[in-house]
């Protein structure tokens, strides 16, 4: 179990942008025409997110990954604006 957290945390310091943990709901888009699928927004960075799926969804190699948060902004200017994520 250690050295499989040493290697975790080596792996993570090689990764080009910071990671950080989230419990997102989201949506994927398959863009086939199907449904949108439920998952979980697991991890997010600039380049990237880790998702989680239920058991036996299949994702296609490409999708749109959808998700949607409740904001407050928390500050603006003439074209930009701040937002808060809202816990809900």
């Amino acid at each position: 179990m250690v050295f499989f957290r040493q290697q975790q945390s080596r792996l993570r310091e090689l990764r080009r942008s910071p990671r950080f943990e989230v419990h997102y709901p989201a949506f994927f888009d398959p863009c086939d025409g199907s449904s949108l699928q439920n998952c979980m927004i697991s991890d997010i960075s600039a380049g990237g997110a880790r998702l989680t799926v239920s058991n036996g969804v299949e994702m296609p190699g490409e999708f749109l990954l959808l998700f949607q948060r409740r904001c407050r902004i928390i500050r603006r200017d003439e074209r930009q604006v701040g937002v808060m994520f809202l816990k809900g």
